[in-house]
């Protein structure tokens, strides 16, 4: 049967777009489910992302006809060749293209003559999902031609959109990271609005990206201005199988959250998840993911595809589990069998490394920042800016706060603030984010004539955000921060008027003799004593009760 089988090499993608419709007629055939396999997604790839790129797609022809498809890209290297699935990076999940009945023999046929070809070559195959069977029949190719098989597996989390009654989904899941209660706050800042939105938005999206990700570790480059041309005109293009589902949550119209998914026969795979970092506290992202769930069941997709990774709100919010492989073989010449131990041997420690999330996070966060930093570093200097505020504290930081309570005997004079509303918060530019975490916390904010001087009150809570310490109020108790930013007696004579209180509390840096001293005259008195020490990242508190 093999002798009647030609192998073709394409190597521009003009020369592909002769096949687009051998390509697509597979795919439809076995109902493919996979976005990153498409022809769309393929060549326009090729044509934004790989044009430097050593991309060679084989195509197998029986007949006249094409009956499959393979696309690599290579890299001619000291060993030998090294092959791998195109769009390594930005195509999560990447396969074969062939009709189920032929994938057998098309595997035989076209690594057979690879290796014929290449001698010398490794073969690393990312993104295969262990559901679909093409890594199987590459394992059996691999035992029958007596190569060795080494591959990693991630974890690929999905909801199965058919199985569920989206209310008893949720049941458990509403209370979740407080998700009822972040959406109740976010709700009351304004008009809070799911949408399908257009291309059109795709600027926005990015801007809301490159902000979320500007000192953080991004992998992705998502919105870098190399891979911003090839997103936007996917979601541009809609009459094919595959289509972008560009997903947006608007607060007063303005983008707080989005998700740029993939929609294909059925499934929809949430490829990038992204909110503006000023609603961080609000939780935006997860309102997202709760409401594109829905409208998922709502408009017939029967799987959601939440995609790699060990991400903590992918494992929360699935009902099953994929496996995505890495494959690596090679012949087996010393030199490529070294290279393809070493590769393994790689994938092996990272993937290990995927299922701590703290080691992620420090990857992502802390060395983003550091990243951020060495790009940006005229605009810092390093000992006030980077010693001082962020690297030193973690090897050795000491504070001491004193908490002051004044007993509210009789009504003073009355004094005029005006108080900060959402839409002055929201339109903010310095400090919005330190703002809106203020008032999802329960504060309110006033001031008198500078809007930039301003002093918070809680009814419920005494906050210590730098030492994390929360001490709940009694009735009739309020408590004052950043009271510094204005006269304090004008500040007591205000908030006796309006909260009508029995007790006011404060708290002060016990080194800050001046203010203890302003305190003690306008009749405070030192309840608490709280000690905060941090050394190498370990943090103590203690409290102790003035009698």
């Amino acid at each position: 049967m093999e002798d009647n089988l030609e192998l073709i090499q394409i190597t521009t993608y003009m020369d592909l777009g002769r096949y687009e419709k051998e390509w697509s007629a597979i795919l439809e055939e076995n109902d493919n489910t996979n976005p990153f396999i498409e022809y769309e997604f393929v060549y326009n790839w090729w044509r934004f992302l790989g044009k430097e790129e050593k991309v060679e797609i084989y195509a197998v022809k029986e007949n006249n006809r094409m009956i499959a498809f393979f696309p690599f890209q290579s890299e001619k290297t000291w060993y030998g060749y090294i092959l791998h699935f195109l769009a390594l990076g930005d195509a999560n999940y990447m396969d074969i293209i062939a009709r189920k009945r032929d994938i057998d023999r098309v595997i035989m046929f076209v690594f057979d003559a690879l290796i014929k070809r290449k001698k010398s070559v490794v073969f690393y195959l990312h993104g295969l999902l262990e559901s679909v069977e093409t890594h199987s029949k590459l394992s059996n190719y691999l035992k029958a031609r007596n190569m060795k098989e080494r591959y990693s597996r991630i974890v690929t989390p999905y909801i199965d959109l058919d199985n569920i009654s989206y209310e008893e989904y949720m049941k458990p899941r509403h209370k979740l990271h407080g998700l009822d209660r972040r959406e109740k706050r976010l709700r009351a800042l304004g008009d809070v609005q799911l949408q399908i939105s257009s291309a059109t938005e795709m600027d926005q999206v990015f801007k809301v990206h490159q902000k979320r990700w500007e000192k953080k570790n991004d992998t992705s480059g998502f919105s870098s201005n190399r891979k911003q041309a090839f997103f936007k005109y996917l979601a541009e293009q809609n009459d094919g199988k595959l289509s972008v589902r560009l997903s947006t949550l608007t607060l007063q119209n303005e983008m707080v959250a989005f998700t740029y998914g993939f929609a294909c026969r059925g499934r929809y795979l949430g490829y990038v998840l992204g909110h503006d970092s000023d609603f961080d506290v609000y939780g935006p992202g997860r309102i997202l993911v709760k409401e594109k769930i829905k409208r998922n069941i709502d408009d017939g997709f029967h799987k959601l595809d939440m995609s790699i990774g060990y991400e903590p709100y992918k494992l929360e919010w699935n009902t099953n589990f994929d496996y995505t492989r890495k494959t690596v073989f090679s012949t087996n010449t010393f030199r490529a069998s070294m290279f393809r131990n070493f590769l393994w041997l790689k994938e092996k420690v990272f993937s290990k490394i995927r299922k701590h999330y703290s080691i992620v996070i420090f990857r992502r966060n802390t060395i983003g920042k550091l990243k951020y930093y060495f790009r940006n570093k005229e605009k810092f200097r390093f000992w006030k800016d980077i010693w001082k505020n962020r690297l030193q504290p973690f090897v050795y930081e000491q504070k001491q706060y004193l908490i002051a309570k004044m007993t509210v005997n009789e009504m003073r004079l009355n004094s005029h603030f005006e108080q900060i509303t959402l839409e002055m918060a929201l339109s903010m530019k310095n400090d919005r984010k330190e703002i809106l975490q203020k008032i999802y916390n329960g504060y309110k904010g006033y001031y008198s004539t500078d809007v930039n001087k301003v002093f918070w009150v809680n009814e419920n809570v005494i906050r210590l955000d730098d030492i994390e310490v929360v001490v709940n109020l009694k009735k009739k108790s309020i408590y004052i921060r950043d009271w510094e930013n204005e006269n304090l007696k004008q500040i007591l004579s205000f908030v006796q008027a309006k909260y009508r209180p029995k007790f006011i509390f404060v708290h002060v840096n016990k080194r800050d003799k001046k203010r203890v001293q302003l305190l003690q005259s306008n009749e405070f008195e030192i309840t608490e004593r709280l000690s905060y020490l941090r050394v190498l990242g370990k943090k103590k508190v203690k409290k102790e009760v003035e009698i």
